[in-house]
């Protein structure tokens, strides 16, 4: 596989190398977040390679890119007819690289501000761009001791839209952006990865990380994504998260 990133943004092209899969669109991350509001989204950078290593760290205005976030006051946020509080500010840097068939990222996200943040994540999202084959009966992950499609689970949360959240046993989130919009599905998982089967290809797509607080996906605009965990961050303090993509031959069953 080959990383080609998409200049001033924090998206990163994962070529497969496999014509049937096509590209993906990794977003490391989409934005920040707490357990209430939001602290950045579709954010400004410069990667820079370094030892077959990409780097990037936003900070200060670049955490807040183009897009459909709104300021409605010093205070607070809107997007899509949702207002929530304005959280941070916060800084991060991220680090994005290949080891054969799976991509490693991590992120050092940093609470600049004065406040603390609640249950700090950063959404990292991972954009099928050629996802024809994609779909909810083909996209798995762990639930109730035994795997389950996305079409089993249904997407009855939020606003029954094309949007989806998954919470991890034991997890929660208040964020009412992700609440309302997203919707948390009634279905908890076990941890893992969620994993899309290409049954053409005979292969699958993997996103996973040991530090999250849920997964979710977007069946509209193929993705599937994984909010990274760092916990309360008190003022000054720093915590790190780490996940990955991978792109193997088998089916779901194999890795779940």
């Amino acid at each position: 596989m080959e990383l080609k990133p998409i200049p001033d943004s924090s998206q990163v092209v994962i070529d497969t190398g496999v014509a049937r899969l096509g590209n993906l669109l990794l977003w490391v991350p989409e934005g920040a977040c707490t357990d209430r509001g939001l602290a950045g989204a579709y954010p400004v950078g410069t990667w820079a390679e370094r030892e077959g290593v990409l780097h990037e760290s936003i900070s200060g205005p670049a955490v807040f890119g183009p897009g459909n976030v709104n300021k409605v006051d010093e205070n607070t946020l809107e997007c899509c007819n949702i207002q929530f509080p304005a959280e941070g500010p916060v800084s991060w840097k991220s680090r994005v690289r290949v080891d054969g068939d799976t991509v490693h990222f991590d992120i050092r996200l940093t609470n600049a501000g004065q406040s603390r943040l609640a249950k700090a994540g950063t959404p990292i999202c991972m954009r099928f761009l050629d996802g024809s084959w994609w779909s909810d009966e083909g996209t798995f992950v762990a639930s109730g001791g035994r795997p389950a499609s996305l079409a089993e689970l249904g997407r009855d949360g939020g606003q029954k839209n094309d949007f989806q959240a998954y919470l991890l046993v034991g997890q929660s989130f208040g964020n009412v952006f992700y609440r309302e919009y997203w919707g948390f599905s009634r279905h908890r998982l076990d941890g893992g990865p969620m994993v899309s089967e290409c049954r053409e290809a005979g292969m699958c797509v993997g996103i996973e990380s040991e530090s999250a607080y849920f997964l979710h996906s977007n069946r509209g605009n193929p993705c599937t994504d994984v909010m990274l965990a760092f916990g309360d961050l008190e003022p000054g303090s720093t915590a790190s998260a780490t996940g990955r993509v991978w792109v193997k031959a088998g089916s779901a069953a194999d890795f779940l």
